[in-house]
């Protein structure tokens, strides 16, 4: 039996675009259909393991050209199988969830938002705004640096925090401007205090156009303080219903 490769899954009428090339040998993709729902299927490389950053690429790149003209549900990154197994082992067991699953996606997409402050200006503006850390900004300028060293610890302590608090109030309304655009909003929670904001948004199709020129005006009102950087059209790899999560 030879293995086969997943890309996702789509409606059994949908048209795949023509110019896709898979991670496989030959980089041919089809697909499998069993009743209303087919898988996206290529071949497997022989020589070799998957798991390489290309391969991870070449994945997404077939998903997310599939996705920039119909409904797609990505499969977790690799996903290899018996080829007989894709229908007897995924599509007919899990046929009515994959269904409702591209339903409750229709005509959606996925656009990711980053942002990031441009940090020399931030900062600037912490230390011009708030007279406890000016003062101690312009106390340790004066002083030895071995003598500076608590006082350099404490500025540091109450710019993150500052970071922070200004972090907050600007992804809300980061969020706020763009997400009347999007049908839903997955925002994922910072971790380093310079990034503003990391969130997908399941966007109508048809308001694609729209969404994008709202990131772009964003962009323009925020380009002195904030890089923002957008990816997409995607897949929705953010809004997948939890109960029909494909394996």
């Amino acid at each position: 039996m030879s293995a086969t490769y997943v890309y996702g899954l789509v409606s059994a009428d949908a048209e795949l675009p023509e110019d896709l090339v898979g991670l496989g040998p030959s980089g041919k993709v089809t697909t499998i259909a069993h009743e209303s729902v087919a898988a996206i299927v290529g071949d497997v490389p022989l020589d070799r393991p998957l798991g390489t950053r290309d391969d991870l690429v070449a994945h997404e790149g077939v998903v997310d050209a599939v996705a920039a003209v119909t409904t797609v549900l990505p499969m977790r990154f690799p996903a290899v199988v018996e080829e007989e197994g894709v229908v007897e082992e995924l599509l007919a067991p899990h046929h009515d969830q994959f269904v409702r699953a591209l339903e409750q996606l229709e005509g959606k997409i996925q656009y990711t938002l980053k942002g990031t402050y441009e940090q020399d200006v931030l900062l600037r503006e912490i230390v011009e705004e708030d007279a406890g850390i000016r003062e101690l900004h312009e106390r340790i300028r004066e002083l030895p640096e071995d003598a500076a060293y608590y006082d350099r610890v404490e500025l540091g302590e109450r710019i993150v925090k500052a970071l922070e608090q200004r972090r907050d109030v600007d992804a809300a309304d980061v969020l706020e401007r763009i997400g009347e655009y999007a049908v839903d909003v997955s925002a994922t929670t910072p971790t380093q205090p310079e990034d503003v904001v990391n969130a997908a948004f399941l966007v109508d199709r048809e308001a694609a156009e729209e969404f994008e020129d709202a990131v772009e005006e964003l962009g323009a009102d925020t380009s002195e303080w904030l890089r923002l950087r957008l990816l997409g059209p995607l897949a929705p790899y953010d809004f997948i219903p939890q109960d029909d999560r494909t394996e």
